[in-house]
């Protein structure tokens, strides 16, 4: 029989993550606020941190309804940041901004989000960024239960998905040399407006062709970067009980980046693919609890 003292260490440890998750943001606003001089951007950052932190926990707690709870975060964090920042402050969060950002030797929150959710959170907990907060990935999610499922599923592969970072990143240097929205508040207004309806009606079509969330999985031009990092992360869906496996391939069927999950678990090994977003959908498609999301050393 486990003792009061191991039940507790064993609780705390699987609360590790969502509480590492609250401090990181909370500190992460602190440095922001003290660079930017906007309170906003404290109570923004400490806001995402207690949110996800919240859901994380109730995950663990309420496995039954992880995806629930995840879906929930992507909601409230990813809305809030389209609707309450991108909108109505004005502040594009898409990629082609950071191209922007460099041309005018400026830093607004696209380069806030990208040294923070792709250059250092990877190596913690890899590209969660992608399942728990994009506003774009939600509306993705939130379309497959009106878009047909598609047959004609394709992976990621490494010459499109740069191929499209390339061509993205030449047409945001060309913009920028006439007009730079980075330094034009109505041309950013309506830059992100005409960018994230692109990203959208794009990601929208091509999940009806090639399956859930295929801009991401094909293109996204963040997973490209992030996924370089991701290899390394310390947070991992790992088997923790692959003796259990009975090779029903259902946590791989239910990968939305089509990843062969079940191929790690047979050998044994942690689920370390660049295009893995931590949504744990293999996680919670698994009867036997055979995944679970877990620190280790990050090279393995």
């Amino acid at each position: 029989m486990i003792s009061r003292k191991t039940k507790y260490a064993l609780e705390f440890k699987n609360l590790l993550l969502p509480i590492f998750v609250i401090i990181i943001f909370s500190l992460i606003g602190i440095a922001v606020f003290l660079y930017k001089q906007r309170l906003i951007y404290f109570f923004l950052f400490a806001g995402i941190g207690l949110i996800a932190g919240a859901c994380g926990s109730l995950t663990i707690l309420f496995p039954e309804k992880k995806q629930a709870f995840r879906r929930t975060t992507q909601v409230l964090v990813g809305g809030g940041l389209f609707l309450g920042l991108s909108l109505r402050v004005n502040v594009n969060f898409q990629f082609s901004e950071v191209i922007f950002d460099i041309f005018a030797l400026v830093a607004t929150g696209a380069i806030i989000q990208f040294v923070i959710a792709r250059l250092i959170m990877p190596f913690i907990i890899g590209n969660a960024f992608c399942s728990w907060v994009c506003w774009d990935g939600a509306i993705f999610e939130l379309a497959e239960n009106v878009i047909p499922k598609s047959k004609n599923n394709r992976k990621r592969s490494v010459v499109t998905a740069f191929s499209y970072l390339a061509v993205a990143v030449i047409i945001a240097g060309g913009v920028s040399l006439y007009g730079n929205p980075a330094l034009n508040e109505s041309k950013r207004f309506w830059w992100i407006v005409g960018e994230n309806a692109f990203i959208l009606s794009l990601g929208i079509i091509l999940s009806v062709f090639l399956g859930r969330r295929a801009y991401c999985r094909m293109l996204c031009p963040f997973l490209s970067v992030s996924g370089l990092i991701s290899k390394y992360s310390i947070f991992k869906i790992k088997p923790v009980n692959a003796e259990k496996c009975t090779g029903c391939n259902r946590c791989s069927k239910a990968c939305p980046m089509l990843i062969d999950v079940s191929g790690f678990v047979k050998n044994g090994k942690s689920v370390n693919s660049r295009s893995c977003i931590i949504c744990e959908q293999c996680v919670s498609s698994c009867e036997n609890n055979c995944l679970k999301l877990v620190p280790g050393l990050p090279w393995k």
